[in-house]
């Protein structure tokens, strides 16, 4: 649910439009209604079984919404808002928005799972959050409780791996592909109003509903962006922001994305390849490093399909080297016959071959899988189909198709950590029609109060760059670095009291540290809150100390 997956399109329009004066900003603030909410129990395909340590403060109701909240014609959407209420109503301070990242992820169950880490957590800002906010959210359009969108199949693609086929042929599959896809996900009446924008809108009659002078809010990755759009609408109503492990929103999906894919393929080669070209032999290749890097250079298009971008181990890599050398040289036919030819060793260390088989065996597997006949889906039908719609609807994608092939090529060329599934993404675009968001204005998010953002220093979803970029463009920006790791996703989900106590504080009284820069660290994550030993002593509370970063590297893109 906090992944958001990759997609490497490049040298599109940016999101951000010029700026406008303050005077233009909240536009819809002074005519806007006020919905009428009848709250009830959730259903359990919104939040899943309620918990019984929450009682009766999870509730859920649903709302009213112009399909186009810049140009109402009297057609309605209903969208469904969950929220947990503050546990000390006579307390209550306002409420927190929560987006549990995407586009395709529905809040209900992490944000119920939060205010239950929440009202149950020994740490103080926690526990304030819990008796004094409601914690709340709107459901994105396209998902269950608001309109749902079911336009993917879930079905394999007519098409091989395209970063390993790159053929007229397989590409007028995939053309062919995109083009349905296209046609079936702009059908239906409301598709092309459920995007960033539209949300952003539904998220502020939430908000008056509520009775809240400002919005607080709490995003994870894509959740970032839905913060940048929220405050560029409504920079008066903008409370404290928390974007968590954020896509860069100083630049468009394709280029911000781009950077992932460069990212993950950098964390490959320091993290797997780096350590088999130090010591060849260890890992089965003699004591020549060029012929690694020469098997790197000729993976077979068919390895692809072990979407090397999850490739984190030494072992993994020279495994999955080893099993595409034999399927290069010896071109075993079947599964049977690969497995018997990986009962031979693959690396003189008896402990070293064990592991390396074993990976291999299991590598082969897929390999030779044959394609499913059943529906899989990465965040269910609706979840998926949203994925697809939202950065259409978003903004305007400009490559031609002959760009987007080359480009693809190149991506193939230079980089492990892609798999060629984003390019099916910007032929749908391609294909879509004129987006119906209007573009954010980025000097309004200026006008809001300081934000804050957490970032892990070795993130290759959402890579440092972006943070980076995102404290350069604004003045307003204060960054929480978390070094040495690569967590994507970081609050709650870490044992680090640095890094909880510091978010939690700041949502809670919108106080930062005390540093002098608008750039603090904390040392690592210390584990995931499941690690915990039930009775050990906690960590000791360590404040976060200012840094200085480097300029913003150059954009690597093709």
């Amino acid at each position: 649910m906090k992944m958001l997956r990759l997609a490497a399109h490049v040298a599109c329009l940016p999101l951000f439009a010029v700026a406008v004066s303050p005077a233009q900003a909240s536009v819809n603030n002074a005519t806007a209604t006020v919905p009428s909410i009848t709250w009830s129990p959730c259903p359990d395909a919104w939040t899943g079984p309620a918990s019984p340590d929450l009682g009766d403060r999870l509730e859920c109701g649903s709302m009213s919404a112009p399909l186009d909240h810049e140009a109402p014609d009297g057609n309605l959407l209903e969208i469904g808002v969950i929220r947990v209420r503050a546990a000390v109503p006579a307390l209550r301070e306002g409420s927190i928005f929560f987006q549990a990242g995407g586009p395709g992820a529905h809040p209900g169950t992490l944000l119920q799972a939060i205010a239950r880490a929440w009202t149950d957590s020994d740490w103080i800002y926690q526990h304030h959050l819990s008796e004094r906010f409601d914690l709340v959210a709107v459901i994105p359009r396209g998902l269950v409780g608001s309109g749902e969108l079911r336009c993917v199949t879930g079905m394999p693609p007519s098409y091989e791996t395209l970063s390993g086929d790159l053929s007229d042929a397989n590409w007028n599959l995939m053309l062919s592909e995109a083009q349905a896809m296209a046609d079936t996900c702009r059908a239906p009446w409301h598709a092309r109003y459920i995007n960033t924008e539209q949300h952003v809108h539904d998220m502020d009659m939430l908000r008056r509903a509520l009775g809240d002078e400002r919005l607080h809010f709490y995003g994870i990755s894509y959740g970032s962006l839905v913060g940048a759009w929220y405050a560029s609408v409504y920079p008066y109503h903008t409370g404290r922001m928390l974007w968590d492990s954020g896509l860069d929103v100083t630049r468009d999906y394709a280029s911000a994305l781009q950077s992932a894919i460069v990212a993950q393929h950098d964390a490959i080669v320091r993290k797997a390849l780096n350590p088999i070209l130090s010591d060849p032999a260890r890992y089965g290749f003699g004591s020549n490093p060029g012929i690694v890097t020469e098997a790197v250079d000729k993976l077979p298009g068919r390895m692809r399909k072990l979407r090397l971008a999850a490739i984190k181990t030494p072992e993994e890599l020279a495994a999955t080297l080893h099993l595409a050398n034999l399927w290069e040289v010896r071109k075993p036919a079947t599964l049977n016959a690969m497995l018997r030819l990986l009962r031979n060793p693959l690396a003189p260390d008896p402990n070293m071959d064990a592991r390396l088989r074993h990976m291999a065996n299991k590598l082969a597997a897929l390999v030779y899988m044959q394609p499913g006949t059943t529906p899989r889906f990465q965040s269910g039908p609706e979840g998926d189909s949203v994925r697809v719609v939202v950065p259409c609807n978003d903004m305007l994608w400009t490559r031609s198709e002959s760009a987007v092939r080359r480009a693809a090529r190149e991506n193939a060329r230079r980089y492990l950590s892609t798999t060629g599934h984003e390019v099916l993404d910007e032929i749908i675009c391609l294909r879509w029609g004129p987006p119906t968001a209007r573009p954010m204005v980025s000097a309004n998010i200026e006008l809001a109060p300081p934000f804050l953002m957490l970032q892990s220093d070795a993130d290759t979803s959402t890579p440092l760059t972006g943070a980076m970029n995102a404290l350069d463009r604004f003045a307003n920006a204060r960054m929480l670095l978390v070094r040495n790791s690569d967590e994507h996703g970081l609050f709650n989900f870490t044992r680090s009291p640095c890094i909880e106590l510091t978010a939690a504080r700041y949502l809670a009284t919108g106080q930062l540290p005390e540093t002098g820069s608008r750039a603090f660290a904390c040392d690592g994550t210390h584990g995931s809150p499941l690690e915990g030993i039930p009775g050990e002593p906690p960590l000791p509370v360590v404040e976060p100390v200012a840094v200085t970063l480097p300029a913003p590297a150059a954009h690597d893109e093709l």
